[in-house]
């Protein structure tokens, strides 16, 4: 992959914000200590939940850009999705999946049941999670929420960075010709952009190189939002 198309770019780009997304999840969520008020309640649930619906979210497009390999991603993904007792990958990656369906279409509480350890609310994971027909149901692969999620961080990323390196996507270039014709159009045709700043900004001489530094500042970035989290 020697030059970097415009499309697989802006499919970086979506991955990055999710993937960053999920930590600053993560990292709220685990702030919270008791006594808790009613307000960090649900501040927690929404927190948790945030956790898993952009980590699968992330999951997802990586799995849908075909530019990716993404059959082979996936397939990769369900082989290190396997633990010690809970062998099935496939049935690991469903279980998050639908735990994450079930968390945007059926309003469920991730965060309805806690043990309390010191001052730390340790989340019960759901034990099992249906899809939407009910005709199947996933368990588990950690009695707590934080094993679940520990478990998705050392896998996940990882999976997803390794293919991406296999690929050849972070030595890739990206098109700057298509670049500066997205640029310009955007600019020509922006509805709130005043006159005169819009003819400033289509005058501007752009440089190459600009667009290169901030591919390489978008791709360092992406390359931290795949490593795992450090609880």
């Amino acid at each position: 992959m020697a030059i970097l198309s415009t499309q697989c770019r802006d499919m970086l780009n979506s991955l990055s914000w999710y993937m960053s997304a999920r930590k600053t999840a993560l990292r709220a969520a685990l702030s919270f200590r008791t006594q808790l008020s009613v307000n960090d309640q649900v501040d927690m649930r929404i927190h948790y939940s945030g956790y898993f619906i952009n980590m699968l979210a992330a999951t997802e497009l990586f799995r849908e850009t075909t530019a990716i390999q993404s059959n082979q991603f996936y397939e990769n993904l369900c082989s290190r999705l396997t633990f010690d007792g809970f062998s099935d990958g496939k049935a690991n990656y469903a279980y998050i999946r639908e735990l994450r369906n079930a968390i945007v279409h059926r309003g469920l509480d991730i965060t309805a049941a806690a043990h309390i350890v010191g001052d730390f609310p340790m989340i019960l994971a759901p034990p099992n999670v249906s899809n939407q027909s009910r005709t199947k149901k996933y368990d588990t692969f950690g009695r707590y929420l934080l094993d679940v999620i520990m478990k998705c961080e050392a896998v996940i990323g990882p999976a997803m960075l390794e293919t991406l390196d296999a690929i050849g996507v972070f030595e890739a270039t990206p098109d700057i010709e298509a670049t500066l014709a997205e640029y310009t159009e955007t600019i020509s045709q922006s509805d709130f952009m005043p006159e005169h700043i819009r003819s400033m900004a289509l005058n501007v001489e752009i440089k190459p190189e600009w667009f290169l530094e901030m591919h390489q500042s978008s791709m360092e970035k992406l390359r931290t939002m795949l490593t795992p989290f450090e609880a």
